[in-house]
């Protein structure tokens, strides 16, 4: 099994979350750490070399970057995707 380590920049809004939909998003980072660059997953644009999540339902999003010789995930933001909020901030995140 992979050692990963996971970076988060967004820990406030990850606290901020439902625990039920915080433990989605570590079900769903769990098949991440074995197959971390999932293309169906693959962000464009300004958020080239980024990957998603998407809890359907919740309509809940995190965008994180793979940075493959240390295996580390590096959790940009959570949110809702309505007007691509979620995916501005990212932006915004990994420009800084």
């Amino acid at each position: 099994m992979k050692e990963l380590t996971i970076t988060f920049i967004i820990t406030a809004e990850w606290e901020k979350l439902p625990s039920t939909i915080r433990d989605q998003f570590k079900k769903k980072l769990a098949k991440v750490i074995e197959q971390p660059h999932i293309p169906k997953n693959i962000l464009r644009g300004d958020l080239a070399g980024c990957y998603k999540i998407k809890l359907l339902k919740a309509g809940v999003r995190l965008a994180y970057q793979v940075k493959d010789d240390q295996v580390v995930i590096l959790l940009i933001t959570v949110g809702k995707r309505a007007d691509s909020i979620v995916y501005d901030e990212a932006k915004k995140r990994i420009k800084d």
